[in-house]
């Protein structure tokens, strides 16, 4: 008999570099996944400084921190403020209140980063009231 030599990957060869991609593309996606909720979780932290600074200037101006939340939505849409829809990355409404004429609480519920999702609110910001 006459044996020729031929070129080639074995099956075993193929299904193992495949699964080493496979593993490696899930290690990927995964990191994606974590790198979003961070970024997103840096945004509402951002915009939620942004809404007090806004607020403090509201106060320096008016004497008051506004009385309610319509009262800031307001303000924000009257100033064209970019955050006038004030809704977090997550699409939830970011929560205001005041307490007295100098002070006010500002969060957002936020997104669950714990793994796996306990779907409890994650504080972003001033704590409730």
């Amino acid at each position: 008999m006459k044996r020729t030599n031929q070129a080639g990957f074995t099956l075993v060869e193929l299904l193992t570099v495949i699964a080493i991609i496979a593993l490696l593309a899930a290690l990927i996606l995964g990191l994606a996944g974590n790198a979003q909720k961070s970024a997103a979780r840096n945004k509402a932290e951002a915009e939620i400084e942004q809404l007090s600074v806004f607020i403090t200037d509201y106060q320096m101006k008016y004497g008051q921190v506004p009385p309610s939340s319509a009262a800031l939505s307001n303000a924000l849409v009257e100033s064209k403020h970019a955050l006038t829809h004030l809704q977090d990355p997550w699409g939830m409404a970011y929560s205001y209140s005041n307490s007295s004429k100098a002070t006010f609480y500002l969060w957002s519920f936020g997104g669950d980063l714990s793994s796996p999702p306990t779907n409890r609110p994650i504080w972003i910001g001033n704590p409730a009231p």
